[in-house]
């Protein structure tokens, strides 16, 4: 999930600290979703994640 996430975000060109404000999380936050540290977010915050990314949430946390 979490090299997918960062590959995505980066592919539309979206800063770390960016996409962390549009979804009102610490870029820390982000950062450990990325990295594969945190691994539960939740359903909601995965909604917001696909929706700014353009993708659905099964293929970015569960393909």
């Amino acid at each position: 999930m979490g090299l997918k996430l960062k590959l995505k975000r980066i592919e539309k060109g979206i800063k770390q600290y960016e996409m962390a404000e549009k979804l009102e999380i610490s870029r820390y936050y982000l950062s450990s979703l990325e990295r594969g540290i945190s691994k539960n977010p939740s359903i909601e915050l995965m909604k917001k994640i696909s929706e700014i990314l353009e993708v659905s949430v099964q293929e970015l946390f569960f393909n």
